[in-house]
């Protein structure tokens, strides 16, 4: 699985840290240190609006 969609899985709070380092095979401290990376400084995502259908 790729490692950047696990972290936003983590940051969107569908799964938890430790869950996180699970699936990366990471130590909480190697996981501290990815979640903790400025999110500005990551590119955004192809199609970032949401589309909502309230039929």
């Amino acid at each position: 699985m790729d490692k950047a969609k696990v972290i936003e899985a983590y940051r969107r709070g569908l799964i938890t840290l430790q869950e996180c380092g699970q699936i990366l095979g990471a130590e909480k401290s190697q996981m501290d240190d990815l979640v903790s990376v400025d999110v500005r400084s990551r590119p955004l995502h192809p199609n970032p609006f949401a589309v909502a259908d309230n039929a």
